[in-house]
């Protein structure tokens, strides 16, 4: 299988524990024919919802995708058609890997980004409510902020144009943040490791956290940015990092530093802290809603291997439980994600819309 990435420009991410028996996505789909059936037909139907959008993106800025989108869908398609007849037929078959076809034959047909009107109407909705929220959070006792600062990574996680559990939400009239927040599952959570997390910012504070983030709008915007903040506000220089290309609805690189600039033109404490350096973005290298850490971009590796990190953030169903659910580090990690597809539930003996917050610290 030709790879979307270039050995040259994408290294090993160096905090990984075990770089030598590293594997991104564990889930053999080639060994198991239940669950291959399942994500084969979910990654058929999803290019529905793919096509529209792309249409809805091109027509926004004056063009017409149609034929584009036709060519993708032809390609994406004999490549599920390949992979159904002969599973291996391709190289290892996981979720990571289809994903990666699927961007590969969007690019080859000359589409970018097929999602690029919605996020950026998403995030614009978003940075809307931001400063309240940011309000609201600020007059809460610190022991209180900090629990619903991680309910509202939660609430903000839903958000997933790739999700099944979501894309039904959205077709019967929408989600709201403030609801989602107020609605989330009940603890104990599926995972739940709060307790946990708490007992350790009490003890004693991060001071080198990087940060892997996941979709545009509330997610990066209501949900993961207060939470980066709150840990600039506490000491720790914190690098968030996103994809480098554009995949589904995920936050691009370059849509992450338009986001920061945006709030730091309201907040002081973003400001404060992307000037004297104590935030900063890195792309990944990444271009897949889940993430292979034994790929990522040089810059973010040199930036890690400048001086040791004790805390990686792991956010979202792709970068956290479908890709790096055991992953070992030599520090702290902490995954934070609602499941929003049925087959990742079952996957972990869950439901829908459960809840993982998993915090292991460096063995």
């Amino acid at each position: 299988m030709t790879t979307m990435y270039s050995t040259a420009s994408h290294v090993a991410f160096p905090a990984l524990a075990d770089p030598a028996g590293y594997r991104p996505c564990p889930w053999d789909l080639a060994a198991h024919a239940d669950d291959r059936a399942y994500w084969l037909d979910l990654f058929r139907k999803q290019f529905d919802a793919l096509e529209r959008d792309a249409l809805q993106e091109a027509a926004d800025r004056g063009c017409d995708a149609t034929h584009p989108i036709a060519l993708a869908r032809a390609a994406f398609m004999a490549y599920l058609d390949d992979v159904s007849a002969d599973p291996l037929s391709h190289g290892p078959l996981d979720i990571l890997s289809i994903c990666e076809h699927r961007e590969r034959a969007l690019r080859e047909a000359g589409i970018a980004d097929p999602y690029r009107l919605m996020k950026a109407q998403e995030t614009e909705r978003a940075i809307r409510v931001l400063p309240g929220l940011l309000e609201e959070l600020d007059a809460m006792p610190v022991p209180e902020r900090r629990v619903a600062l991680i309910r509202g990574v939660f609430a903000g996680n839903i958000f997933d144009a790739g999700a099944t559990e979501t894309i039904k939400l959205i077709q019967q009239g929408g989600i709201d943040f403030a609801t989602v927040r107020a609605q989330l599952r009940p603890r104990p959570w599926h995972a739940d490791a709060l307790d946990r997390w708490l007992d350790q910012v009490r003890g004693q504070a991060y001071k080198r956290v990087v940060a892997f983030v996941d979709n545009a709008g509330p997610d990066i915007v209501l949900g993961m940015l207060p939470f980066v903040r709150e840990l600039c506000r506490e000491g720790a220089e914190v690098i968030l990092t996103a994809n480098t290309s554009p995949s589904l609805n995920d936050v691009t690189h370059d849509e992450l530093l338009a986001i920061l600039a945006e709030t730091a033109s309201f907040d002081p404490l973003i400001r404060e802290a992307i000037g004297n350096g104590q935030l900063r973005t890195i792309a990944s290298g990444n271009a897949a809603p889940l993430i292979d850490l034994s790929r990522v971009s040089n810059e973010l590796a040199q930036a890690v291997a400048e001086s040791p990190i004790d805390l990686v953030i792991l956010e979202g169903m792709g970068r956290s439980i479908e890709s790096n659910y055991d992953t070992r580090f030599t520090c702290d990690v902490l995954r934070l994600a609602m499941i929003k597809d049925a087959g990742v539930a079952r996957r972990l003996n869950a439901q829908p819309f459960d809840l993982v917050m998993r915090f292991d610290p460096a063995r």
